[in-house]
C-alpha cells in the first residue's frame, strides 16, 4: 500500500526534469557567485595594496634627512590632515600606536575616525614618532611593522582599529644613499571595500531567487516543448488497437532520440502485427486440423449406429476410430510442444552427442519404412562430429526430416543421409529425389501448418508441424536449418550445429538415449 502511494505521488518526467535543471542551475549560480566573490575580493584588495604603495612612494618622495633630522617637503598639501607640529624626537610611540611620554602636542589617546583623513606615521631609525596623522592613534600595529622595514624589508598587513574597523597598512623604509634613516607607515580603511563586497552579496542574494524562478519556468517550458513529439507518438500509439495494427506512428524528420523512438515503436507494431497474423492463422489451422479427426470419428460412429453391423464391422470401426484418435493425440502433443516453446518453458538437456552415430541409428530405425515404400535409404559420409545438445530432441528432428523425405519421395527414389564437420560447425544433410518444393514456397516451409501444394495434403499424413518443431529445436541449440529444392528434382535439408572442440569425436560409444533408438 505504501509503495502504491509512493508511486502515485511521484512527479511526472517534466516536473522531475524541471527540478533537476533548477538544482543544477542553482549549483552553477552558487559556484559562479563564489568564484566571482573571490575574484572580486582579490582584485579590490590588490587595488588597495597598489594604491597604498603608490601613496607611500609619493610621501617618501617628499621626505628627506638633513643633519640626522627628518624633514617633510611639500607633503602636507597632498595629504591634508597630516600633523607636522610635533617636534622631531619629542614623541616615542610604542607598537600599539599610543604616546609613551604623554606631554606632546598630540594628546595621548586622541581618537579619530579611521575612515576620515589620511593614516600616515613617520618614525626615525630609533622608532620614535616624528610625524603622525590624528586617526593613526586609533590603530594597533604589530612590532613587525617597524622591525622589518628597519631591516630593509617592506611590511604589509591588515590591522584593526579600536572600534574593530579593518585597516590595510604598509610600512616601508626611508633611505638616503642606501642608509635607512626612518620608517614610513601608510594605511587605508577597508570600509569602502567591505561596503562594496556587501553590496555585491546583497545583489546576488536578491537576484538569485528571480534567476532561479525564471530558470525553472524556462526549464519547464523547454521540457514541455521537448516532450511534445513524444506525446504525439503516445496519442497515436494509444489509438492503434489490436485490429488496426497496419497503422504506424509518425516519424519526425529530425534524426534524434524521438526519431529512434518512432522507428522502434513502428518496428514493435510491425512485429505485433505479424505475431497477431500468425496467431490468427495458427488458431484457424489448428481448429481445422483438430476438427478433421473429430469429424471423421463422428461420421464413422454415426454410420455404425444407424446401420446394424456384425462384430467384424464394429472391430473395423474401432480400428478407424483408434487411428484417428492417435492422429489427434500426435497433433495435440505437437501443439503443446510449440506452445511451451513460445513461452520458453521447454528446457533442453545438454550433453555431448555424436551426430554421426545418431544419424546412423536414425537411418537404421527408418530403413524398414523405406523398404516398405520402395525407397532406397543411403547413409554416406558420416564424419565424426560431437555437439552439445538434447539427444531426444535431436532424434526427433532427424527422424522428422527423414520421415518427411520418405513421405514425399516416390517409389524407386533415393533418400541420402550424411554428416560432415566444417570448421566449427557440424552439418547434417538429408537429400531426397522426391517431388520437390516450388521456389515461392521455400521461404514458408518452416511455418506452422504450411503445406506447399496439394501433393503435400493431409492424406499424406502428418499435421504440418514437424518442420516447425524441427526449426525451433535447431534454433534452441544455437544452430540453423535451411532447405534447397526444385520441383521434380527433390529437396535437400541442411542442419548446422556448433561443434564441441574439447570433446573427442573418435569415440564409438553411444549415449544411453542413442542406444535405445534401435530398440524402437
Amino acid at each position: 500500500m505504501m509503495e502504491h502511494l509512493r508511486l502515485t505521488r511521484s512527479p511526472g518526467i517534466r516536473i522531475q526534469l524541471t527540478l533537476w535543471y533548477t538544482a543544477i542551475f542553482a549549483l552553477l549560480i552558487l559556484l559562479f557567485g563564489l568564484i566571482f566573490y573571490t575574484t572580486l575580493h582579490a582584485f579590490l584588495a590588490s587595488g588597495v595594496d597598489s594604491a597604498l604603495q603608490l601613496r607611500a612612494e609619493q610621501i617618501a618622495g617628499g621626505v628627506s634627512s638633513e643633519s640626522g633630522k627628518i624633514v617633510i617637503q611639500d607633503v602636507t598639501g597632498e595629504l591634508p590632515g597630516l600633523d607636522t607640529t610635533a617636534t622631531p624626537g619629542n614623541q616615542n610611540t610604542n607598537s600599539t600606536g599610543t604616546d609613551a611620554t604623554g606631554g606632546s602636542n598630540v594628546t595621548q589617546g586622541t581618537q579619530s575616525d579611521v575612515n576620515i583623513g589620511t593614516l600616515v606615521r613617520i618614525l626615525d631609525a630609533q622608532g620614535k614618532t616624528t610625524y603622525i596623522s590624528p586617526a593613526f592613534h586609533a590603530l594597533k600595529l604589530p612590532s613587525a611593522s617597524l622591525s622589518e622595514p628597519l631591516q630593509g624589508t617592506s611590511w604589509q598587513g591588515t590591522v584593526n582599529a579600536q572600534n574593530g574597523q579593518a585597516v590595510r597598512m604598509i610600512s616601508v623604509a626611508l633611505t638616503d644613499n642606501g642608509a635607512i634613516y626612518g620608517v614610513l607607515q601608510v594605511g587605508e580603511s577597508l570600509s569602502q571595500l567591505d561596503a562594496t563586497l556587501q553590496s555585491i552579496n546583497l545583489a546576488l542574494l536578491v537576484i538569485t531567487p528571480f534567476v532561479l524562478l525564471l530558470g525553472a519556468l524556462g526549464s519547464y517550458w523547454l521540457a514541455k516543448r521537448a516532450f511534445r513529439p513524444i506525446l504525439h507518438l503516445t496519442r497515436t500509439a494509444r489509438e492503434i488497437k489490436a485490429g488496426d495494427l497496419h497503422r504506424r506512428v509518425p516519424v519526425p524528420r529530425s534524426r534524434d532520440e524521438v526519431y529512434d523512438l518512432a522507428l522502434t515503436l513502428n518496428e514493435m507494431i510491425g512485429r505485433l502485427d505479424q505475431a497477431f497474423t500468425q496467431q490468427r492463422r495458427f488458431v484457424a489451422d489448428a481448429s481445422h486440423e483438430l476438427r478433421t479427426p473429430v469429424t471423421v470419428i463422428r461420421s464413422i460412429t454415426d454410420i455404425a449406429l444407424e446401420e446394424p453391423v456384425n462384430l467384424d464391422d464394429y472391430s473395423e470401426v474401432l480400428h478407424e476410430i483408434n487411428a484417428e484418435a492417435e492422429r489427434l493425440g500426435v497433433l495435440i502433443n505437437d501443439l503443446l510442444v510449440l506452445a511451451r516453446a513460445d513461452e520458453e518453458q521447454m528446457p533442453l538437456d545438454r550433453e555431448p552427442v555424436r551426430l554421426d552415430l545418431l544419424a546412423f541409428d536414425v537411418a537404421a530405425t527408418m530403413e524398414p519404412l523405406a523398404i516398405e515404400r520402395g525407397i532406397e535409404l543411403q547413409v554416406r559420409a558420416l564424419e565424426p562430429a560431437t555437439v552439445s545438445g538434447d539427444t531426444a530432441r535431436l532424434i526427433q528432428v532427424f527422424m522428422g526430416l527423414v520421415d518427411n523425405a520418405l513421405t514425399y519421395t516416390n517409389a524407386g527414389g533415393t533418400v541420402e543421409l550424411g554428416v560432415a564437420a566444417r570448421g566449427a560447425v557440424a552439418c547434417l544433410t538429408v537429400r531426397d529425389t522426391g517431388i520437390g518444393i516450388a521456389g515461392q514456397d521455400v521461404p514458408y516451409i518452416f511455418e506452422r501448418f504450411y503445406r506447399a501444394d496439394p501433393a503435400r495434403s493431409r492424406a499424406a499424413g502428418g499435421s504440418g508441424l514437424g518442420l516447425s518443431i524441427a526449426h525451433w529445436v535447431i534454433q534452441a541449440h544455437g544452430g540453423s536449418i535451411t532447405v534447397e529444392s526444385q520441383m521434380g528434382q527433390g529437396s535437400t535439408f541442411m542442419v548446422t550445429l556448433p561443434l564441441v572442440p574439447s570433446i573427442s569425436t573418435h569415440s564409438g560409444h553411444l549415449t544411453p538415449a542413442q542406444s535405445t533408438i534401435a530398440e524402437r
